[in-house]
């Protein structure tokens, strides 16, 4: 008498699960942009936008900049903007900042 092995697929979710890096964080109580890829945006009043955890520029247009990150986009409206400083890992932009949207 044969047996056989019987494999039951899981249905795959669309979205990830947590990261090796966002577990340890929740374990070892450590804010999970800390160790994450996940974006932060930090609006320095209206004049200048800090952007870490992107990926690239999308669109650079006369009062937009369309920027790609691992959760999205995040497009960010405004006049006589101008990227004042880029690394690899952040942006500050500068101008009269009127909106932040994030698109997943």
């Amino acid at each position: 008498m044969k047996r056989r092995i019987y494999r039951i697929k899981r249905e795959s979710s669309k979205e990830p699960g947590p990261s090796l890096g966002e577990k340890l964080a929740r374990i070892f109580e450590i804010p999970e942009d800390v160790v994450g890829s996940h974006p932060r945006v930090t609006a320095i009043g209206r004049g200048e936008v800090l952007v870490e955890n992107f990926k690239g520029i999308m669109d650079f247009k006369d009062g937009m900049i369309r920027i790609s990150t691992n959760n999205g986009v995040i497009k960010i409206t405004g006049t006589n903007l101008k990227i004042r400083e880029i690394t690899s890992e952040e942006m500050i932009i500068g101008g009269k900042i009127s909106n932040i949207d994030y698109d997943a």
